[in-house]
């Protein structure tokens, strides 16, 4: 798959290698992690790596998916993402990502949706972006409030490490908004009329 490397102030967003599996394992085989994310099995054991790892070239080959592994000094933090959720009903773009817990509060979560944000709007072409959190998932919300999604509604979403449905607010950005923020963020005078 040919995809360049994202790069960020301390970030590097990359596609996920069998080199990741390790610390992938080692990252994602937490509770804390896992039980603020729709698709992650706990407890998350090497088969669970494996399956993954397995499945990137053919989401990339979709079109559907772009998966990515955020790496810190080379080395894997967490991922993030972007594709189409079959179960919606819909073409909406879900924005999704995770970091192991050493690596919370700094940063690090918007940095990465920011990048992957610009690269869906710039080089994916996207008109819209989507994501969500789970209501007991205030740092979430956080990060995609920074990162310009707005709130749209609430419903219930299958959580499989759960193992139930949850509360989740739902948030999106269009392409529109995206544009007119950095705009004004680009030109002083603009960001102090907005």
């Amino acid at each position: 798959m040919e995809f360049e490397p994202i790069a960020t102030e301390r970030l590097v967003l990359r596609p996920l290698e069998t080199r990741d599996r390790a610390r992938l394992v080692k990252l994602a085989n937490n509770w804390r992690v896992a039980k603020n994310l729709g698709t992650m099995p706990y407890p998350y054991t090497q088969a669970a790596a494996d399956e993954w790892l397995a499945k990137q070239v053919e989401l990339w080959k979709s079109g559907k998916s772009k998966p990515l592994a955020v790496t810190l000094s080379g080395e894997l933090i967490g991922g993030v993402g972007v594709g189409v959720r079959d179960d919606r009903g819909d073409d909406d773009w879900e924005l999704g990502y995770w970091l192991g817990e050493p690596y919370w509060n700094r940063g690090y979560a918007s940095e990465a949706a920011a990048a992957l944000r610009d690269f869906a709007f710039e080089a994916l072409k996207l008109e819209r972006i989507v994501a969500g959190h789970f209501t007991d998932n205030h740092a979430s919300g956080r990060v995609l409030t920074k990162t310009w999604f707005r709130y749209t509604s609430e419903v219930q979403r299958y959580c499989l490490a759960r193992g139930t449905n949850v509360r989740c607010l739902e948030m999106a950005l269009s392409r529109a908004r995206w544009l007119e923020i950095r705009a004004g963020a680009a030109n002083p005078k603009l960001a102090a009329c907005a």
